[in-house]
């Protein structure tokens, strides 16, 4: 019996698939390689058209993610291959993650995209954005992701290597990990806040797929043709269905594939009349995925006689011309489809680059004449083509839908010996009086034979209406317009515009001017930056300033007068992705009150250990005797000769006092000072005023050291110029002498005491004068004195005691800059404090 419709058979071809056990090609280790196909039967037995996909009595074909591969990353040790034929995009399944460097800084991540091998990765895309890659790998565009990520690229060629970037860098992953058969993209992400505002992006590419035998040439490469593809697909041994070579009729192949190629044939010119370009997992059954692939080129697949046999949407000449001689039986005829199976409008899907790879509504195909028929209801049909990639093609398959559909008469009957002459796909020629047909055509839609009544050998065939305008070309100048959506990427950051920077003066009460610099800026979309971040600098600096703005100007005040000035700025959205800056040439402040200050007055000095400290007084108005209310700062000149000229800056400093430290001792330093106001005028210099540095004295260590004593003087305040006596064993002890300081420069604040009166008897009172005593008493005994005039007993912090007779006990102390006498009984005599 005949087997009316042309799908009928994809049911056995389930059937025997499901019991011929396939297996899941998954990746059974992210390490290990795939696993095979279970043998499925390698001849259906049953002859029909087994897919005439474009045939409006067929099911749709299925958008289901078996049938079209993954749209995300999958992360999975046993996930379904993929496999490619063409050109698309995809995602892959996640099988290895690794880190390493400080605080986790690198992940290393192993990305598998086809169970076999690849012509290349077209393009490869991070979070929906296309990048560049150099040499080496390392992403160079866009620009947020320079120098973070790194892509190796692996086509999964079956003697391939590991790769010797991660075995390097990951302990994990060593030689033997080559994923041989499998493509795969290795990437390494280096952790960056701006390049990755949303943790680790989603790595898609654009694949050329699979290598496909040519018959035509007797070569393999890569072919977008859908005949060569299915051609693969029947003969493939690990995920197709295993048929034999000798069991595809390769001369039908052989013009479906010059039919996809060429839009003229048999002349084999013009453009590609179909491709296909799409993906499908292991998960999917033969039915779905022929049905799909079927799709792209409006055509039918059918086995007869042993062999696999294809035919493109296309027309063709009739092949045979039937009569009613050659009937055999009655003559079955249907005028038209059911109402669940009629439609005026074919609304039908696909996806390319041109639609971002998402799947879109191409501009509906219809005919006002269909719509009139019937009754001016639109009906639509829905039309899937997930292996087409190209809208003027999507449209010619679905316009040939459409027309097929209207071709709405079907016949069935038995024919004589003279049918086995055609197949499945042939166009035939039908003159019957009695339904008024003259060699009007019909498409062989399925054909059977056997054995009827008294053994009378008979050939069944369905016959559909056809005419060669079902398969003209359709134009109506409709064109895709691209559906975006209006959120933006999170990398879409607009770049500041500058303006020109705006040199202004404030001014001041007492009429001085500040000079200032405004800087604005533009954006085409302020409600997507959060802020600004702006920055300048003098031009002459290597450092930037910088501050955060809600707005888009910024006042430089006070700027300084005639500096030249570099600024520019970016833009920063909500979740922290900063734009490229803006920057321009620099802009230079002019702002002048036109008034240099007067030079600072009064200018003294005070000389300490190599220190030297100055005080002023401020300038005044020139006009007035009032303080000046533009003064800035004050300038501080130094040199070692009375010349201004050759002067030194040493200071800026606010206040009018100002010390110069770190001097050499001994040396004269001269000095000047001038006054600036807030535009950076300078005033002339101050009057000169010097001082010299005194050297660092030596204190003396502590220690004890017995008196010196000598004969008293004549009298109490007579001049004592040269006392001998030998220090160590005093004669007498009528007088003590001791200081701080060196041999070479012993201390102006040196003690003489010295008793009231005369004679060897010890006093009960002292006086005491202040001596500059030169040459060191404690050792050789010699000193020449000149005598100063007496200070108060305060000043010296002198403690007045009574010497014992014995002087051989007697000793000083020098403690911390004080000195200190004790008699023989360790009583404390004499104190003096505050020598140092």
């Amino acid at each position: 019996m005949a087997i009316s419709a042309g799908m009928a058979l994809m049911s056995t071809a389930v059937g025997a698939l499901g019991a011929g056990g396939a297996a899941s090609l998954g990746f059974a280790s992210i390490f290990g390689a795939t696993s095979a196909i279970g043998m499925m039967a390698s001849h259906f037995l049953v002859t029909t058209a087994i897919g005439a996909a474009i045939n409006a009595l067929s099911p749709k074909p299925s958008a289901s993610s078996a049938t079209s591969g993954y749209n995300v990353t999958q992360t999975s040790s046993i996930a379904d291959h993929q496999v490619v034929y063409g050109k698309t995009k995809l995602a892959g399944v996640r099988i290895f993650d690794g880190t390493t460097g400080d605080e986790n800084k690198y992940l290393h991540r192993v990305i598998a995209f086809t169970g076999h091998e690849i012509e290349s990765f077209e393009e490869i895309y991070l979070n929906d954005e296309v990048v560049t890659l150099d040499g080496s790998g390392n992403v160079t565009s866009p620009s947020h992701y320079d120098s973070f990520v790194r892509i190796n690229t692996h086509l999964g060629a079956d003697d391939q290597l590991s790769d010797s970037d991660l075995v390097s860098e990951v302990t994990e992953w060593t030689t033997d990990h080559r994923l041989q058969g499998i493509s795969y993209i290795y990437v390494r992400y280096k952790f960056d806040q701006d390049a990755f505002p949303n943790g680790v992006p989603e790595l898609t590419v654009v694949i050329k797929g699979k290598k496909v035998y040519d018959p035509r040439t007797d070569t393999t490469a890569w072919s977008d043709n859908p005949a060569l593809c299915i051609r693969d697909y029947l003969t493939n041994t690990r995920y197709g269905l295993r048929e034999a070579a000798s069991n595809i009729d390769d001369a039908l192949f052989i013009i479906a594939a010059n039919v996809c190629d060429y839009y003229n044939y048999p002349t084999l010119t013009g453009d590609q009349r179909y491709t296909a370009n799409g993906s499908f997992t292991t998960a999917s059954s033969p039915y779905d995925f022929l049905n799909n692939i079927l799709s792209s080129m409006g055509g039918l697949l059918w086995y007869a006689q042993g062999k696999w046999r294809v035919k493109p949407a296309y027309y063709t000449a009739p092949v045979a011309l039937f009569t009613e001689d050659d009937l055999r039986s009655s003559i079955s005829v249907s005028t038209r489809h059911s109402r669940r199976d009629n439609f005026n409008t074919v609304n039908g899907v696909w996806r390319s680059a041109e639609t971002n790879w998402q799947t879109t509504d191409f501009p509906p195909i219809t005919n006002q004449d269909f719509i009139d028929a019937d009754n001016g209801e639109i009906v639509n049909v829905d039309l899937n083509l997930p292996f087409s990639t190209d809208m003027d093609m999507a449209r010619r398959i679905a316009n040939i839908y459409l027309e097929r559909n209207r071709q709405q008469l079907t016949v069935q009957a038995s024919f004589g010996m003279m049918a086995f002459q055609v197949q499945v796909g042939d166009i035939i020629q039908l003159s019957n009086n009695r339904f008024g047909w003259v060699q009007k055509e019909f498409e062989v839609v399925s054909w059977t034979f056997g054995l009827v009544g008294d053994n009378d050998l008979q050939v069944i065939m369905t016959l559909r209406e056809i005419t060669s305008s079902v398969f003209d070309d359709y134009s109506d100048g409709a064109i895709y317009e691209r559906d975006n959506t209006n959120l933006l990427s999170p990398f879409t950051v607009p770049l500041p515009s500058l303006d020109a920077a705006v040199v202004t003066s404030t001014v001041n009460n007492d009429g001085t001017t500040v000079p200032q610099i405004k800087f604005s800026w533009s954006v085409t979309d302020e409600t997507i930056v959060d802020y600004y971040d702006f920055q300048w600098k003098l031009s002459t600096d290597s450092t930037w300033n910088t501050t955060d703005l809600d707005g888009t100007e910024f006042v430089l005040s006070p700027a300084l007068s005639g500096r030249a000035y570099d600024y520019r700025v970016r833009s920063v959205n909500h979740l922290g992705v900063r734009s490229a800056f803006a920057s321009s040439a620099s802009a230079a402040s002019t702002g002048d009150d036109g008034t240099t200050p007067n030079a600072p007055s009064n200018l003294t000095t005070l000389a300490g250990t190599e220190t030297i400290k100055l005080s002023w007084d401020a300038p005044t108005q020139n006009t007035d005797s009032s303080d000046l209310k533009d003064l800035f700062q004050y300038k501080v000149y130094r040199n070692t000769t009375n010349n201004f000229g050759t002067a030194s800056l040493v200071g800026r400093i606010s206040a009018d006092v100002f010390t110069d430290g770190s001097l050499t001792g001994g040396q004269e330093y001269f000095y000047w000072v001038t006054a600036l106001d807030y535009t950076g005028n300078e005033s002339s210099a101050s009057t000169v005023a010097s001082a010299t540095a005194a050297e660092v004295v030596s204190t003396r260590s502590n220690g004890v050291f017995y008196i010196g004593v000598t004969t008293l003087p004549t009298t109490s305040s007579g001049a004592h110029t040269d006392f001998t006596n030998a220090i160590g064993d005093p004669v007498d002890r009528d007088q003590a002498w001791f200081y701080t300081g060196t041999l070479a420069n012993p201390t102006a604040q040196s003690v003489w005491i010295y008793e009231d009166g005369s004679g060897l008897t010890p006093a009960t009172s002292w006086n005491y004068q202040e001596n500059v005593m030169v040459g060191d008493l404690l050792v050789d005994g010699s000193v020449t004195a000149d005598k100063f005039s007496a200070q108060s007993i305060s000043a010296l912090g002198l403690t007045i005691g009574t010497l014992s007779s014995n002087p051989s006990g007697e000793r000083l102390e020098l403690s911390d800059s004080v000195i200190k006498v004790y008699d023989s009984s360790n009583v404390l005599r004499v104190k003096i404090g505050n020598l140092a």
